[in-house]
Formats: structure tokens, C-alpha cells, sequence
């Protein structure tokens, strides 16, 4: 008897242990119907409702989890302007679904809205403030009610109204009446201006960091200006880190301080870099900076570049004379080598140059320079050198969006050379050269970039005329399908000469397929040459970009398409389009 009863506890408890150990699943799904003669249900009120109940899946069904499941419905509905719904809800116990027919009725519109700004005097200003704001007869939307809120609030506080108070915030429902209203009122307060600038004392250039501010002390409070000067900032040489920005705290008497916290770069900075392109081979960088030399702002840079075919080093000084962004005097000098870079060309080419850079009140960067160069040339045994002379002005201007990634830009470039052999030249010549790239974009996946290019070089004999001046077509940022520089006039025995003029063509479609991918077709098309007489060179492909923090790396497969070249090319470049 002892035993029967011990074996009947042994396996309720082994029952109860098995239940504990494999309670039931919970809800698998959701599924939503429409109600017979209801109205249809939008997707993005189906969506909405799904978010809400995706927290269920998992959990058991149980009557107080019903009731929750039933207010998550009518949150999700009513955010969307749904104040009238119906809803049935059925739990399949063998399924574990959980079933909802769903009439979600007449979406409700705004009946009233009243956006009261008290103290917003200025026409203009209340337009921007009610700029996208909820208006009468629009759906009821929550998400828009805090999106005007939010707006509001924004634009205030870029302006200086850091005083405001919301008086009254206050959404209405009506459901008798069918009515739903919306009430915001407040008071904006004073407006502030900005106060004294509190830099950071250790920073060796504190001079240039109030020079450059865009704003007086009392101008009326703007958070572009902010914006603005922390990035102008930012772009000097001699800053590691800045941070700009108002003490709110610390305001009174209708004045904003503004604190500007500025790192020094080290005395010493070096950066060491690589990469590839076809043209060039493997390369290396090394770059050697000291951004503060004196206490006038005067910076320095030195760069050596390493390739296969191309070695060479390069530095700069440079003084600012108003500003260090925009408006600086330079001095430059550097000695470059070329093996074969051009098809059976070899160059030894040194230069010391001094130049003005600064900006034209249409952004463009104006550079006047004064160069003096040497280079020496070998081609089938025999060599050129020449020494010029060369003052010239150029204009360059780039807009872009994106960073290393861009997908919108204009470049756009116009450089004029001189040089005579009465004034320590080998040669007398007018070099002109302009440049325009384009790229636009549709929906962020289709991207358009077209680059057009044109160059004339008026002199008696190209022949005197240094191998770097005279232009040649073909390669990577050229017409792809051809070598590097491979397209010009060549002599009797088929050696480069370069040509007069220069005239290039290239359209690409570029096609975002993946998050980094992108796909590219393309077609190339110029020439370098001294009388127009000769063929264009033609080049098509096809090709892949994969999208990196420093920029696109390219690979492109490209074929020369011109009757007297079928040539065949696969390139690689690492860098922006622009």
C-alpha cells in the first residue's frame, strides 16, 4: 500500500516536473483581417500595428495579455488618426496564432488648430516657424502633432530664443463629437545675442581663432555662424580639435558667451599611406607636417611619393596673409622622376615655384604663380633639356556632397601658362587648359558622372617644348582602354611626341546594387594632337566600385574600341571620382 502511494507521488511529480520543464510555446504570429464591409485597411496602418505587437511573439496567451494586446492595437491605430475602430481577437490553441479582424473606420482630421507664438513679432520668422506645421482638415497624425512641436522648438533655439516655454501643449479627443484638436501656445522670451568669444589660453594661434570668427559680440544669436566657425576652424592648419559652442549657462543681459575649446596639432605630424593604380603601379606616401613654425601662422609640408614607373619628393611653405583658408602666399619646390611613365620617355624634372592663392568672391580659388623649371628627357637616345620660366593664373572651383563618397559634385578648372625665350626660357609658348566634371545622382542608387576636358598649347616648335607641357591622352583618369599617355602624335619610328591640343570625353553610369557595391558602364573618348587631322581615340567598359571610408576602389575593364587598336586594359584606382 506504502508503495502504491509512493509510486502515484513519484509521477504526479514527475508530471509537474515535465510541465515545468516544457511549458507551452508561446504566441508564434500575428495575422490581421479586415472586417467584412470595413474599411480598408492602409499598409502603413498594418505595419504600425505589427511593430506594436512584435513584443508579444514568444509570450503566452493569456486574458490579461489579451487586453494588452487589444490598447497596443488602439495606440498604434490612433497615432495614425484611427479613433474609431473595431476589433475581434481569436487565439488558435493548436496554431498558437493569434487572429485580429480589424475594422480601423474613418481616419479622423485635425477640426482645430490653434499655433499660438507669443512674442514672435516678425512676419518672416512666423512663416518659418509654421513652415509644415499640421493645418485643419489634415489627418490627425501624432507623429506630425510632435513634428511641428519639435520644429518649432529647433528653429527657436538656432535663433537664440533660449528662454521659451511652452504654455500650452495639448492634443483633444472628442470621441461623442467625432473631433480632434490641437492646442500649442507659447512664449518665446528675449532673444539673445552673442557675448564674448572664450577661447582656450594655451593655443598658439588664439589670434587667428578670433580673427576668423563670422560674428561680432551683440549680432543676434545664429547657430549656422557656430556651425560655420567650427568648421572654418577646422580647416586651418594648426588645429587638432575644435569645439565651438554656447554657455547657456552663463547667459545674461540678453548676451550668449561663446566658448571655443581649440586643441594644438603636434609641432611634428607624419602620415604614411599606399595604393595602386595601373598607370602608376604600386605606390607609397610618406608626408611630413609642421603646422606652427612662427608666431605670423607660417606652416610647413613636405611629401614623398614612391611608385613604380614615378618617384618624387616635393615641399611647401606657406604664410597666410589674412587668412589661413583662404588668402596665403606659397613657396614650393620639388624634383620628380619618370621611368617609362610615358611609352619610351624617361624625365629628370626639377621646379621652384612661388605662388598667391586666394578666394574671388565666387568661391573660385584664383592661384597667380611664377615658376622656374628644368627638365631633362631621354626618348630612343636621344635627350631634350629645357629651362622655362613660367608665370600663369588659374581658377579652380569644387563642390561635392558626400565626402570621400560623393554623390553630387561639380569640378571645374581653367589654368593659363606663359612663357618666352627672351626671358630665360628655351622656348616661347601659351599654354591654356580647361577642365569640368559633373556628377548627379537619382535616389541615391543611379549615379551620373560626365568629365569634360580641352587644352591648346600656341608655340612655333612642340618639339621645344618640355615633355611634361605637351598633352597626351589615355589612362585611368583619361580615355581607359589605352596606356598611360599612349594617345598623341608620334614620329617616323612610332615615338611619342605629344600634341598641341588635347580634347577628351567621358560619360559613366554608376548603379548601387549592394550597401558598398556599385556596378559602372562606361565610355571614353579623345585625343591629343597638333591639327585635329588624326582619329579619336575610343575606350568602353564596364567595371566595379566598392565604397571605403577613403574613397571608391575602382576596378575598371576597358577596351580600346578605334580601328587601329583593339587594346585591352584592367585598371585599378583607389580614390574619389572627384
Amino acid at each position: 500500500m506504502r508503495l502504491s502511494a509512493f509510486s502515484a507521488i513519484f509521477v504526479a511529480l514527475l508530471f509537474s516536473f515535465q510541465s515545468w520543464a516544457n511549458p507551452p510555446s508561446g504566441i508564434t504570429e500575428f495575422t490581421i483581417h479586415s472586417a467584412s464591409d470595413s474599411t480598408e485597411l492602409t499598409d502603413e496602418a498594418r505595419d504600425n500595428v505589427m511593430r506594436f505587437l512584435a513584443s508579444y511573439v514568444g509570450k503566452p496567451f493569456t486574458p490579461r495579455r489579451k487586453k494588452l494586446i487589444d490598447k497596443d492595437v488602439t495606440k498604434a491605430l490612433q497615432a495614425l488618426g484611427y479613433y474609431d475602430h473595431t476589433l475581434s481577437l481569436a487565439f488558435d490553441s493548436q496554431t498558437r496564432r493569434v487572429n485580429l479582424e480589424l475594422d480601423p473606420g474613418d481616419a479622423w482630421r485635425w477640426d482645430q488648430v490653434e499655433i499660438s507664438l507669443q512674442g514672435i513679432d516678425d512676419e518672416a520668422l512666423r512663416t518659418r516657424l509654421l513652415s509644415g506645421a499640421i493645418q485643419v482638415g489634415e489627418q490627425a497624425r501624432h507623429d506630425r502633432y510632435e513634428a511641428t512641436k519639435a520644429q518649432i522648438e529647433s528653429l527657436l533655439l538656432e535663433l537664440g530664443y533660449f528662454d521659451f516655454q511652452w504654455l500650452r501643449k495639448q492634443l483633444s479627443v472628442d470621441k461623442a463629437q467625432q473631433q480632434v484638436s490641437a492646442t500649442l501656445v507659447l512664449s518665446a522670451g528675449q532673444r539673445y545675442r552673442f557675448g564674448a568669444l572664450r577661447l582656450s589660453t594655451q593655443s598658439k594661434a588664439i589670434a587667428f581663432a578670433q580673427a576668423l570668427s563670422p560674428f561680432q559680440p551683440g549680432e543676434h544669436y545664429v547657430a549656422e555662424k557656430l556651425s560655420q566657425y567650427n568648421l572654418t576652424l577646422n580647416e586651418t592648419p594648426y588645429f587638432q580639435s575644435v569645439r565651438v559652442y554656447p554657455l547657456l549657462k552663463a547667459r545674461q543681459s540678453g548676451e550668449v558667451p561663446i566658448r571655443v575649446e581649440l586643441v594644438d596639432k603636434p609641432a611634428n605630424s607624419y602620415e604614411v599611406g599606399g595604393g595602386y593604380s595601373t598607370d602608376l603601379g604600386a605606390k607609397a606616401r610618406f608626408k611630413w607636417s609642421k603646422p606652427w613654425i612662427t608666431q605670423g601662422g607660417h606652416s610647413m609640408t613636405s611629401d614623398l611619393n614612391v611608385s613604380q614607373r614615378q618617384q618624387d619628393i616635393s615641399a611647401a611653405y606657406t604664410i597666410p596673409v589674412s587668412d589661413p583658408n583662404s588668402d596665403v602666399f606659397r613657396i614650393l619646390g620639388g624634383y620628380q622622376l619618370q621611368d617609362d611613365l610615358t611609352e619610351g620617355v624617361d624625365t629628370k624634372t626639377w621646379n621652384i615655384q612661388v605662388q598667391r592663392q586666394w578666394l574671388t568672391s565666387g568661391n573660385w580659388v584664383r592661384t597667380a604663380f611664377l615658376k622656374r623649371e628644368h627638365e631633362t628627357s631621354e626618348q630612343g637616345g636621344e635627350t631634350l633639356k629645357t629651362e622655362m620660366l613660367i608665370p600663369g593664373i588659374s581658377y579652380a572651383k569644387k563642390q561635392s556632397q558626400g565626402g570621400m563618397l560623393p554623390y553630387w559634385g561639380n569640378e571645374r578648372l581653367i589654368s593659363i601658362e606663359l612663357a618666352s625665350d627672351s626671358v630665360i626660357s628655351s622656348t616661347s609658348l601659351l599654354k591654356v587648359r580647361w577642365k569640368n566634371a559633373w556628377l548627379r545622382n537619382l535616389q541615391q542608387r543611379h549615379f551620373f558622372l560626365t568629365r569634360l576636358e580641352a587644352g591648346a598649347i600656341v608655340t612655333d616648335d612642340i618639339s621645344a617644348v618640355p615633355f611634361n607641357m605637351r598633352f597626351f591622352a589615355g589612362g585611368d583618369q583619361s580615355v581607359r582602354g589605352f596606356a598611360y599617355q599612349s594617345v598623341a602624335p608620334r614620329d617616323e619610328e612610332g615615338n611619342l611626341l605629344g600634341g598641341k591640343y588635347l580634347a577628351t570625353a567621358s560619360g559613366e553610369y554608376n548603379y548601387q546594387f549592394l550597401p558598398n557595391w556599385r556596378v559602372a558602364l562606361f565610355v571614353d573618348t579623345g585625343t591629343a594632337t597638333d591639327d585635329f587631322k588624326d582619329k579619336w581615340a575610343v575606350g568602353a567598359g564596364f567595371g566595379l566600385r566598392y565604397l571605403t571610408p577613403v574613397g571608391p576602389i575602382r576596378l575598371d575593364h576597358a577596351w580600346g574600341l578605334s580601328k587601329d587598336s583593339k587594346s585591352t586594359r584592367l585598371s585599378i584606382v583607389i580614390g574619389p571620382e572627384m
